[in-house]
């Protein structure tokens, strides 16, 4: 790390030496990014959760599961899911179709609230587009170990907005979740389950623009800035690896695996009938209450 500020001329621009080399920040990326690949082939692929059937969590004989979940069943077809998967992103995830409210519910949302959580969702999700457009561009445009001060520049434009989007949508989820599940009347959030994700969402924003101020009262020499940037970049960074270090480990894996349901949801509702990969209906399957549940769609 560099602690000493040197500004210098990068037209149209001006620029500081970055106080840590760019070499270690990609160094910490590819380790994390292998980290994440690691932690989603055991707790997604291999514990089984990027693969879903209404059956999963029903009382169904283990020795027909094979068989008839799987074998029994025609191949979706690479072009079926690749489209599936066009339509899951660009339908559930960046607008949010999913909290839509179909035939009066809304799928495991109070209906009450679907609306302030849709649009908290659809500001944490464009949030951490804008920061990716931002990050692509800092990586591509900013000189090497530098960085550029100017606000205006595009990959400080998109950031800017990324971080202003997630700390809204998470400070709307935060309050909506505060009022349906009564935090008043309890001592902890429930830091590894529902509330860790906008919890962490929040801290990143903040985290970024601490970093960004620190940057800049530093590169500029205002009284205290050293040890106010020592802080902030430790501040982003254990907020950065708490993130992604940790999410498979909690309960907000379940943004991911969620993206392959809905992907399952479309081929399979496509082939629908007789060629379904769903049970047949000549097997009845039952909850844990013993009641029947009707089978397919």
């Amino acid at each position: 790390m560099r602690y000493m500020a040197e500004v210098v001329s990068c037209p149209p621009y001006t620029c500081v030496k970055s106080p840590v080399e760019w070499g270690a920040i990609d160094a910490l990326a590819v380790i994390t990014v292998l980290w994440v690949i690691i932690t989603f082939l055991y707790k997604g692929v291999k514990a089984h959760n990027v693969m879903r059937y209404p059956q999963t969590h029903m009382m169904i004989p283990y020795a027909m599961w094979e068989k008839k979940l799987l074998a029994e069943k025609p191949a979706m077809g690479a072009g079926r899911v690749v489209a599936a998967f066009f339509k899951t992103l660009f339908i559930d995830v960046l607008a949010m179709g999913i909290l839509k409210c179909e035939h009066g519910r809304s799928e495991r949302e109070v209906v009450t609230t679907r609306t302030a959580k849709r649009a908290a969702k659809l500001l944490m999700v464009w949030g951490f587009v804008f920061a990716g457009i931002s990050t692509a561009l800092a990586y591509l445009m900013f000189p090497h170990d530098m960085i550029v001060l100017d606000l205006y520049h595009p990959a400080r434009i998109f950031g800017m907005l990324g971080g202003v989007f997630m700390i809204i949508g998470a400070l709307m989820w935060l309050s909506v979740r505060y009022k349906e599940v009564k935090y008043g009347e309890m001592r902890w959030w429930d830091l590894i389950g529902a509330d860790y994700l906008p919890i962490m969402i929040l801290l990143l924003g903040i985290s970024g623009f601490a970093l960004q101020a620190a940057i800049l009262a530093w590169a500029y020499g205002w009284p205290g800035a050293e040890a106010f940037l020592i802080l902030a970049i430790h501040f982003h960074a254990v907020s950065v690896a708490a993130f992604f270090w940790l999410f498979f480990w909690t309960k907000a894996d379940h943004i991911v695996y969620r993206i392959f349901w809905r992907i399952y949801d479309y081929a399979d509702k496509e082939l629908a009938g007789p060629n379904t990969r769903l049970p047949p209906t000549t097997l009845k399957p039952l909850n844990k209450t013993g009641k029947e549940i009707q089978p397919g769609y």
